[in-house]
């Protein structure tokens, strides 16, 4: 007896490898089932073979609806106190980012602001936010830390992240996000670097732009990260082409996020290598910049897209399911190119070798859609697509999503 039948799939779609390149092959079954024991995915096949091999003690009707992989959100700031809504007036007055950032605004008021909290309003924070990204079909996603002055404000942010219990698999980051003021700035690297082996997160992450760390800091700090085995992450071009992408070429990085104004002979090197691109519509909708990454030399190199909400304060959004329609309606990418840069390359991008797809002995995180083709996934604009949630042995059924205060 199995813990789960999922029957009566009309569609079930998934990577056949991982990472997934533009152009390979995708796994597509129609009138499948999937078995699930112990949180795990036993088995996947044509509905009736699957029907006849098992018994369970749960069987869910997929009615004939499309079936994927739980999705996968590669990039968030979630935990933080506050928010910034204030700025939308400044940039609809045409006040860049960067220059609220200049102003002691942005970040530098979301640190204040974190600072300021109680660890149990963090918590409630962060927790009311992945409970708004599961009603968007998220499975599992990353949460930086970031929003502190110093490492031991970072500690703590990073207790905070792993305190969480969740349906959701969490992933936790530690984030060099900008350089304090009123401190030497060379002394505060110093410092993180000096942290490391204490805090051990499961990633690093720089923000490595104008305005915030340049790209010499940035590669001290990774290269510490690398030393020890932790993994890398990198914030790179959002706000200008400083040389940040171009550390492609001399660390071993898991994801490049942003690429807003990453050039295209770069951006080859990215498709090239190993390396999950990292693409966050979401932030390049709310900078209001009409920027967008060099999506066409990743495709034509055979690049892994991967997909991201950038939850923060400069970007109010917890769903995954934006994401992918808005990577198709500014990024270009098809419905089943956002599929897999939401699922099997975002979970690739986090170390998640058991996340992402649908296949025997992979986690049971899987997501039963409203609609019967991946074309829908994108098509179908504003989120509510998602019928229900599968993660592990809890079936989740979404309502409607807070806001995520």
């Amino acid at each position: 007896m199995i813990d789960l039948l999922i029957d009566n799939i009309g569609v079930l779609a998934t990577a056949r490898k991982s990472p997934w390149r533009f152009g390979d092959d995708v796994f597509i079954m129609e009138n499948a089932a999937v078995a699930v024991s112990r949180g795990e995915v036993l088995d996947v096949g044509p509905s009736s073979a699957i029907r006849k091999r098992y018994r369970a003690s749960r069987v869910i009707d997929a009615r004939n609806r499309l079936v994927t992989p739980a999705l996968v959100d590669a990039h968030t700031h979630m935990l933080f106190a506050g928010d910034r809504s204030w700025e939308l007036k400044l940039k609809l007055g045409g006040v860049t980012y960067g220059e609220i950032l200049r102003r002691g605004g942005g970040i530098y008021s979301t640190i204040e602001s974190t600072e300021a909290a109680s660890d149990e309003e963090l918590m409630r924070g962060l927790e009311d936010r992945v409970g708004a990204a599961i009603m968007h079909g998220a499975g599992a996603l990353e949460v930086k830390t970031g929003y502190a002055a110093a490492p031991s404000g970072e500690a703590r942010l990073l207790n905070i992240i792993r305190r969480i219990k969740s349906t959701a698999k969490l992933v936790d980051t530690l984030l060099m996000h900008v350089p304090p003021r009123g401190r030497d700035r060379e002394a505060h690297v110093d410092a993180m670097i000096e942290a490391l082996p204490q805090l051990m997160p499961s990633f690093v992450d720089v923000f490595c732009d104008d305005g915030a760390f340049t790209v010499d800091e940035s590669k001290r700090f990774l290269s510490a990260a690398a030393r020890l085995g932790i993994g890398l992450r990198l914030h790179a071009d959002e706000l200008a082409n400083i040389g940040c992408s171009e550390l492609i070429g001399e660390l071993s990085l898991s994801s490049i996020d942003h690429l807003l104004k990453t050039p295209g002979d770069v951006m080859a090197m990215i498709a090239k290598s190993r390396t999950a691109a990292v693409l966050l519509p979401c932030t390049a909708l709310s900078m209001m910049s009409g920027e967008k990454p060099r999506v066409d030399v990743l495709r034509r190199e055979g690049g892994i897209p991967a997909l991201g909400t950038d939850f923060s304060p400069n970007s109010w959004c917890p769903s995954m399911e934006a994401a992918m329609e808005l990577s198709t309606y500014l990024y270009g990418l098809t419905p089943l190119e956002a599929l897999m840069a939401a699922t099997t390359n975002s979970a690739y991008s986090l170390g998640l070798k058991d996340v992402g797809v649908v296949a025997p002995g992979s986690r049971a995180l899987l997501a039963i859609w409203k609609v019967n083709d991946i074309d829908w996934l994108t098509y179908w604009m504003g989120g509510g697509k998602l019928s229900l949630l599968v993660l592990g042995s809890i079936v989740v059924e979404p309502k409607a999503a807070s806001p995520a205060t």
